[in-house]
């Protein structure tokens, strides 16, 4: 009986150390399987951060490719309407100075801008004088010494005077000036697109 008994308490102990290291064992597999879990939640947060950034950063960039080609589109139509309305006012303006140039006052203007090339530099015997072919006859009438040439390329007015000798060109049309300011209205920092 006392063999039992100590049969009973050798049991008993070993049990009660297996149940001890069954327990240990137990809360060492629960914290290495936290410890996993921990792992895990973390790595799955890196890569989904990693996936959402990746996403944010193609979505800006095709955004901002949709609003840099929009951009585009919107200065090209804003340069397109720009110029027609440049060159409808060029037209309308060239208008008024082809009538400016049928009237009196027109004649009178010719009349200075001759004198004027004339006092610049004297017409001399090979002096040609070119006018748009409306204006040669009066031209004609004013300087009669002087050969005087109908230019088509003229069709505002004023003239250009050619001195072959010296091969010097003085011009002082209206063509010229008005392709000058034209230019320089065009090219005005204002008229830029930003």
């Amino acid at each position: 009986m006392q063999n039992l008994d100590k049969l009973a308490r050798f049991e008993e102990a070993i049990n009660s150390a297996a149940e001890a290291e069954i327990k240990a064992l137990v809360e060492t597999a629960k914290a290495k399987a936290a410890q996993a879990v921990a792992c895990a939640d973390d790595e799955y947060l890196e890569e989904s951060y990693q996936l959402v950034s990746s996403e944010a950063k193609n979505i800006k960039r095709k955004l901002a490719h949709a609003v840099s080609q929009k951009s585009f589109e919107a200065s090209k139509e804003i340069f397109a309407y720009r110029n027609s309305r440049v060159e409808e006012f060029f037209e309308d303006l060239a208008k008024e100075i082809i009538d400016y140039s049928k009237t009196a006052e027109y004649d009178k203007s010719l009349s200075e801008i001759l004198s004027e090339i004339n006092g610049e530099k004297h017409f001399g015997d090979d002096a040609v004088i070119f006018v748009k072919p409306e204006d040669a006859e009066k031209v004609k009438k004013l300087y009669p010494s002087v050969k005087v040439q109908a230019d088509k390329n003229i069709k505002l007015g004023g003239a250009t005077v050619f001195y072959p000798a010296a091969s010097i060109y003085i011009d002082k049309t209206y063509d010229n000036i008005f392709e000058q300011q034209k230019t320089e209205f065009v090219n005005n920092s204002f008229m830029q697109l930003q």
